[in-house]
Formats: C-alpha cells, structure tokens, sequence
C-alpha cells in the first residue's frame, strides 16, 4: 500500500522526535552524578541543542517531502485526514493529562514529605519536576504520532 503525503509527514515527526528526544533523555540520566550547578548549565545547553536540532530535522525533512510532492503537499488535510488526527489526538492527550496527574502527585508528595525525593530516588536527575513534565509531553507526541501511523496503516 502506497504511503499518503500525510503519512510520510507522520512518520518524519514520530522518527525525529523518537530519536532526538531519545538522545536528550539518555544524555539527562548520564547527568545524574554530578553537581547541581554543573549538570544544570550541561541541561540548559543539551535543552537549546534538542531544541534548534528539532528544527532543523523537521523543517529540512517536512520540506524535502513537499518539494517531491507537491500536488499532495498542496491539498492540505482532507474530512479523513482530519478525523484521525482527531482520535490521535484524543489519545495523546489522555497520555499527556496521566503524565501531568503523576507529576501533580509527586509534588503534593514532596510538600507534604520534604525527604521523600531525596530518599526514595535512586537517581538524582537534575530538574526532574521539569523533566518528567517533558517527558510527558513527548510521550503524548510519541503515542499521537505512532496512533495516528496505525490508524493509516489499517485504513481507518
């Protein structure tokens, strides 16, 4: 089965975003030992990195796409299109609103129980209120990208 235009756009974003983001967070946990200060200036530059990379990745893919279809390129989304990213969507949201709950829970964890974090976490991940918030949000883009890819796949 011939790939729609759609399609090939999804799979670009689920394979940057699998493996860029991939990177970031193996490259956070390896920052685990060290001081504060050090691993913190290491995440603001790793963070500007995955960020600018991100942009670039997709930007020179999404356009290398367009630039050889240019007839789908220019269609935009049809009524098909549009309802399964709707039900991707719903699916990365639901992902996206567990992740947030449990960081929700772990901060009133922590308020009421200030040496939990410390006791309980075998690794020390600097700013990992943020993280896991990021985390969330990239787990909800994985799940709305590889739902979105299933749902092509079976013709939906």
């Amino acid at each position: 089965m011939d790939m729609s235009f759609k399609e090939k756009s999804t799979w670009i974003s689920f394979f940057s975003t699998v493996a860029i983001f991939g990177y970031y967070f193996w490259q956070i946990i390896g920052l685990s030992g060290l001081p504060k200060e050090e691993s913190a200036e290491q995440v603001l530059s790793l963070l500007i990195y995955v960020v600018i990379l991100t942009v670039i990745v997709e930007t020179l893919f999404q356009a290398m796409l367009s630039a050889t279809n240019h007839k789908a390129a220019a269609l935009g989304a049809d009524e098909r299109d549009k309802l399964l990213e709707y039900k991707s969507s719903q699916i990365g949201y639901t992902v996206l609103s567990i992740g947030v709950l449990i960081v929700l829970g772990r901060l009133i964890t922590i308020e009421y129980n200030p040496g939990f974090a410390d006791h309980m976490s075998s690794v020390q991940i600097p700013m990992l209120t943020a993280h896991m918030l990021m985390a969330s949000f990239i787990l909800s883009e994985v799940m709305r990208f590889g739902s979105l890819i299933v749902f092509y796949r079976k013709g939906m």
